[in-house]
């Protein structure tokens, strides 16, 4: 009679297995199921079984040559480790490439590798393919890589898959995509869940979105983790985020903390702040440097800015720039200056454009002018927008005009309105009117209150001063007092007393 399922075959050798240690002790181990039990937690009449099925195993008669195998199975089942071993040493003494394999497993899980490993070399120089694989795992973990490789292509070519996932495996860090490939088809097509996430891979980076997803869902339905991860990166890229948060939960679920940093941030997106938390935080807690970073801005959001230093230190000592910077600003606000400086610098130079432009407004209050120039000029190159409108200001100051407006076409075409109503200044200055009114235009209807002051001015002077009024009333309420003065002119000039 087996014994309940509820428990595992690990814990019934090694309950087994205690209960045989203490009876061999001097005291003839008095109350020895009783004790096992309760280690254990098993009642003591299913622990009284398993130990009687173990020693009715071992006081079997020899086993016959073909039937040595299963017998071997057996006493491991219940614990008899020791003669298994001598049973399957016996056997494979003889000959028997089954009981050599066997006896290499038992031996690595004893931690003897260097004798497991000779028995599964004779083994798979017999033709055992299962030897032949675990003797490719123990090679690779020894980085004996052109053997490993050597002996999992022979299991492999006898159909083998966890040898052909392996080799996939080898081959890809070996960049031989197209052999990997190969290997990993015959794996997954086969059923091995393995292969097929890493084919997932492969197709995935080569644009094959279909058929990476087929293969990644295939895996991913079989329980692999790894492809569920890969899945819910797919669907995010196509906007389908309530499967791939569905994919996601599965492979946190199973343990898988990775996960976790994407799922916060999907929950972060959809406004459920405090799930999201929790994932950042299990993740964060597990040493993911991005999620760190993540808390660390939801915290700093929330005012929690104590807590929020915290992760961000973590992140930033990781090399998080993101981190980093965000660290810079909370340091401004406390004025600790030097060190705020100091986490931007690094940022910087690891390419973080907004820590570059922070690091370039910190050096132009100090006066530092050319730095600052050039930590501007490193962003506005990257792309960023402020650190453009910063360097044509700068430039705007030194009198170099035509690459001040080269730089501030950038940012207002990019959106920033300060560059766009500065732009416009520069243009009416030289009389260019028009194109004065168009960037005035942009910059006050994103709320600019000096460009639509500006723009009433230029309005009002060419006699539209319907227009003029509006922008000018626009201007004042939201407390432009030039906007105000131009507005009482206008209507003193142009309404009658009785208006």
């Amino acid at each position: 009679m087996s014994a309940p399922r509820k428990y595992s075959d690990e814990l019934r050798v090694r309950a087994v297995q205690m209960v045989l240690d203490l009876r061999g002790q001097a005291d003839g181990g008095r109350g020895a199921i009783r004790r096992a039990a309760d280690r254990f937690e098993v009642p003591p009449g299913t622990l009284r079984h398993w130990v009687r099925q173990a020693e009715q195993a071992r006081a079997q008669p020899p086993p016959a040559p073909d039937e040595v195998y299963e017998a071997g199975v057996q006493l491991v089942e219940f614990g008899g480790l020791d003669e298994a071993e001598t049973l399957w040493r016996a056997a494979a003494e003889s000959g028997d490439t089954s009981a050599a394999y066997n006896l290499g497993v038992l031996l690595v899980q004893r931690g003897e590798p260097d004798e497991a490993q000779t028995w599964w070399q004779l083994a798979a120089e017999a033709g055992d393919t299962d030897a032949a694989t675990g003797l490719g795992l123990l090679l690779v973990q020894r980085h004996e890589l052109d053997e490993a490789q050597i002996w999992w292509q022979l299991a492999a070519v006898a159909g083998d898959t966890t040898a052909a996932t392996g080799l996939g495996r080898l081959l890809v860090k070996r960049g031989e995509l197209g052999e990997a490939e190969r290997w990993w088809r015959a794996g997954a097509q086969a059923g091995d869940s393995d292969a097929a996430s890493g084919l997932g891979v492969l197709l995935m980076k080569r644009g094959e979105l279909e058929e990476a997803e087929a293969w990644w869902r295939s895996a991913a339905e079989a329980g692999d983790v790894t492809a569920a991860i890969g899945l819910g990166v797919l669907l995010v890229k196509r906007g389908e985020l309530a499967e791939a948060e569905a994919w996601w939960r599965q492979a946190a679920a199973a343990g898988d903390v990775t996960v976790a940093a994407g799922l916060g941030a999907l929950l972060e997106e959809r406004g459920e702040l405090e799930e999201g938390e929790i994932w950042w935080r299990a993740a964060a807690e597990a040493g993911d440097i991005h999620a760190a970073s993540y808390l660390g801005l939801l915290l700093m959001q929330r005012g929690e800015l104590a807590e929020a230093e915290q992760w961000w230190r973590v992140a930033a000592r990781a090399d998080d720039t993101h981190a980093a910077t965000g660290l810079g600003l909370l340091l401004v606000e406390r004025g600790e200056l030097p060190e705020a400086e100091t986490w931007w610098r690094v940022a910087a130079q690891a390419g973080d454009t907004d820590a570059a432009n922070y690091l370039g407004l910190l050096l132009k209050q100090r006066g530092e002018l050319a730095e600052a120039e050039r930590w501007w000029r490193v962003a506005a190159q990257a792309g960023s927008i402020d650190a453009a409108n910063y360097l044509g200001l700068l430039l705007e100051q030194r009198g170099e005009l035509g690459e001040a407006e080269t730089w501030w076409r950038v940012a207002a075409q990019a959106g920033n309105t300060e560059a766009a109503y500065d732009l416009g200044l520069l243009l009416k200055q030289r009389g260019q009117l028009e194109e004065a009114e168009t960037w005035y235009c942009t910059a006050a209807q994103a709320g600019n209150v000096h460009a639509a002051n500006n723009l009433g001015v230029l309005l009002e002077q060419r006699g539209e001063l319907g227009e003029a009024e509006a922008w000018y009333r626009t201007a004042v309420e939201a407390g432009n007092s030039s906007a105000a003065y131009n507005l009482g002119v206008l209507l003193g000039r142009h309404r009658s007393p009785t208006q």
